[in-house]
């Protein structure tokens, strides 16, 4: 048999869970393709390499499809693999090579490690239908649906958990501490919201809503000569 080996060059042995290990046999074995052929040896000391053998009646078969897909080309099982590969390297941030009998067979192109996302922390407030409270800690998870079905990842301290747990799947607002992410369209995503306190939202529809607030003098569309654009603006 011959041996093909991958060496992840920023990767020691034990900085590799058994799950992330996993992660990578899986995709190399896809790569590789013959999978009754390869056969995993070990993981090697060093710059974290990860040995297989591959049998000889076999060992073409496998060296072309990884110049293949190297080269753009193959099967798309080969090219997925390939690219979850990359993707696992890129956040591992680590570069990687394939190697047979110390003879490089090809690099893995090293990806630029884009800048991490502008995070900050800022007094805040959402709402949307409380559908989750629970868990074993002092800071209990809490889980909101937002209008687009988006879930509001959320915590609070016991007690304020208790009371919202009171009104599960209710339409509620929280407020508090929300950690917020900038996304590269320039749009912001909240990553979590450390709940100080809430209101539970009437459930009401629109049309009941509108009675509503005609009955409480806010609303004269009637009087007004072009409700809808109203509408519009004051909504922003």
């Amino acid at each position: 048999m011959k041996e093909l080996t991958l060496y992840l060059d920023d990767l020691t042995p034990g900085q590799l869970s058994m799950k992330r290990l996993a992660e990578y046999l899986r995709a190399l074995s896809t790569l590789y393709g013959a999978e009754d052929a390869v056969h995993f040896d070990a993981v090697i000391e060093g710059s974290a390499q990860l040995r297989s053998f591959v049998e000889d009646r076999r060992y073409p078969e496998v060296i072309n499809q990884v110049r293949e897909v190297s080269g753009g080309l193959g099967s798309k099982k080969a090219v997925s693999a390939y690219k979850k590969l990359s993707e696992l390297m890129l956040e591992d941030r680590t570069g990687a090579s394939l190697r047979s009998g110390g003879a490089q067979i090809f690099q893995f192109p090293k990806i630029k490690h884009a800048e991490a996302p502008l995070r900050i922390v800022k007094p805040s407030s959402v709402q949307g239908r409380l559908y989750s409270v629970g868990g074993k800690d002092d800071t209990i998870p809490v889980r909101v649906e937002g209008a687009d079905g988006e879930t509001l990842n959320c915590e609070a301290e016991i007690d304020i958990a208790e009371r919202l747990a009171q009104i599960l799947f209710k339409p509620v607002r929280v407020q508090g501490d929300g950690e917020w992410e900038r996304r590269s369209d320039g749009s912001w995503k909240l990553i979590k919201l450390k709940i100080s306190s809430f209101t539970k939202l009437e459930d009401i529809g629109f049309k009941a809503a509108v009675a509503k607030l005609k009955a409480a003098g806010g609303v004269k569309w009637n009087d007004m000569p072009s409700a809808h654009s109203e509408i519009l603006e004051t909504r922003g």
